[in-house]
C-alpha cells in the first residue's frame, strides 16, 4: 500500500473525519444488534430451514459463529434496556461504553438495570470506557444490596489434567474470586527478557504459572527441609548417573536427563537399596546444597544470575555450573543461583556458565554469543 499515493489522491481521512467515520460504524452496528433481536423475535429466521437466528447470520451474512453470537447477544441486551439501546442508536454511548454495562449487570439485578436504565445513560455518557466499567461496577454492588440474592454457594472450580507424551495438558474453571488470584499471580510472575525475548504472551504466561507451582513448592511452610525445597519425589537409576539418567516420578511419568539434571542440582537425596520391589535399604538424607552454603551463594548473588532476570532469591534453585552428576563440587565457586525458568533454560539448552572471579557470571549461548550479570547480593566467601 502506498501511503503517499493515497494521500495525493485524497484516500487517506483525516483524522476528525476517522473518527466520525468510526462513530457512525458503531451507531450502525448498534441498529444492526436491534435489528438482529427483531428478527430473532419474529421468527423468519427459520423460513429456509435455519435452526436459529445465530445459524441464519452465519449462512446469509457470511458472519463467523462468534461474531454472530454476540451481535444477537448484544440485540438482546439492548432491547431489554430500551434507554441503553437508544443511546447506543444515536451515539450518545460508544459499544465499549455498552459492553461495560452489559458486563454490570447479571440476571440478578436487571430488574433494578430496568427502574435505573435512564439515570445509568446519563451518567456514563461523558465517562471513558475504563471509567464507565468502573461505574458498573459500583452500580452493581449497590444493585445487589438492593435485590434478594440467593445464598452463596461454594465456588464452582474445576480442574482436569491429562498426561501426554510431551508433558501436561487440562482444562481449567475459575468464579470470579479465583480468577482474580489467578490472574494477579500470572501478572506478578510474568517476566520479559528484554529485546532477546521472543516469547508470546501465551507461552509467557505458561512460564510464569509453572514459576507460581515453583514458588510454592519451595516456600510453602509445610513440613520439610531448612528451605521448604519443593516436594516433588524423582527416583533416578543410580547406575545411569553419569551417562544419561533415567528417572520418574511417583506418578510414573518419566523424566528427560536436562529435566533431572535441573532437579538434581538443589535437592534432597535418598540412597535407596532394592532387590526387585523390595526395599532392602533407605539411607540417611542428605542434601546437593546444604543450607549454609546456599546462604552464602544468595548473600552472593541476590537472585537469578540469568542475564537481564530480576528474580529475587526466594525463586531461585541453586545450579551446579559443573553439573552434579558430572561430578561437579558442590562448593562457593560452582554454584549459582537460577529462577526456576532459566534454571531449566541452561540444562534445555546446554548454556555454558562460568563465574569469574568478580563474581561476575558469564553466560555464553549455543551459537556463541556471551553475555555478562552481574552479582547482586553482597560478596560473601564460601563456608
Amino acid at each position: 500500500m502506498n501511503l503517499a499515493a493515497d494521500s495525493a489522491d485524497g484516500d487517506l481521512l483525516s483524522e476528525a473525519d476517522f473518527v466520525e467515520a468510526w462513530a457512525a460504524h458503531e451507531r450502525n452496528a448498534a441498529r444492526l444488534a436491534v435489528g438482529a433481536r427483531r428478527l430473532e423475535l419474529s421468527g423468519l429466521w427459520a423460513n429456509d430451514g435455519s435452526v436459529s437466528v445465530t445459524s441464519w447470520l452465519r449462512h446469509h451474512c457470511r458472519m463467523s459463529n462468534r461474531d454472530a453470537g454476540a451481535l444477537v447477544h448484544r440485540g438482546r441486551f439492548l432491547d431489554k434496556f430500551p434507554a441503553i439501546g437508544q443511546a447506543a442508536c444515536v451515539g450518545t454511548l460508544s459499544a465499549g461504553q455498552v459492553a461495560a454495562l452489559q458486563a454490570s449487570c447479571p440476571a440478578s439485578v436487571e430488574p433494578v438495570m430496568q427502574a435505573q436504565q435512564a439515570d445509568l445513560v446519563a451518567i456514563v455518557a461523558p465517562l471513558s470506557v475504563a471509567d464507565t466499567q468502573s461505574a458498573g461496577q459500583l452500580w452493581r454492588q449497590r444493585a445487589e444490596a438492593l435485590v434478594e440474592l440467593p445464598e452463596p454457594v461454594e465456588p464452582d472450580r474445576q480442574l482436569r489434567t491429562s498426561h501426554t507424551a510431551d508433558g501436561l495438558i487440562g482444562r481449567f474453571v475459575l468464579d470470579e474470586a479465583g480468577a482474580t488470584q489467578f490472574a494477579t499471580a500470572i501478572r506478578v510472575a510474568s517476566t520479559w527478557d528484554g529485546s532477546d525475548d521472543g516469547r508470546s504472551n501465551q507461552r509467557r504466561s505458561a512460564d510464569a504459572l509453572v514459576d507460581v507451582c515453583a514458588f510454592f513448592n519451595a516456600n510453602h511452610n509445610r513440613g520439610g527441609t531448612p528451605r521448604n525445597r519443593p516436594h516433588i519425589e524423582v527416583n533416578v537409576d543410580g547406575d545411569t548417573l553419569s551417562s544419561s539418567p533415567i528417572a520418574w516420578t511417583n506418578d510414573h511419568a518419566h523424566l528427560g536427563s536436562t529435566t533431572t539434571d535441573a532437579f538434581l542440582c538443589d535437592c534432597v537425596i535418598h540412597r535407596v537399596v532394592r532387590a526387585g520391589n523390595a526395599v532392602l535399604s533407605y539411607g540417611r538424607a542428605t542434601r546437593t546444597v546444604p543450607a549454609d552454603l546456599f546462604r552464602a551463594v544468595a548473600a552472593r548473588d541476590g537472585g537469578c544470575r540469568y542475564p537481564g532476570c530480576d528474580r529475587n532469591i526466594a525463586w531461585c534453585d541453586a545450579h551446579h555450573i559443573q553439573f552434579w552428576r558430572n561430578l561437579g563440587l558442590t562448593e562457593y565457586e560452582n554454584l549459582v543461583l537460577l529462577c526456576n525458568r532459566h534454571h531449566h533454560q541452561v540444562h534445555r539448552h546446554g548454556l555454558q556458565l562460568k563465574l569469574l572471579p568478580s563474581g561476575e557470571v558469564e553466560v555464553t549461548q549455543p551459537d556463541g554469543t556471551t553475555r555478562i550479570s552481574q552479582p547482586r547480593g553482597q560478596p560473601a566467601k564460601g563456608p
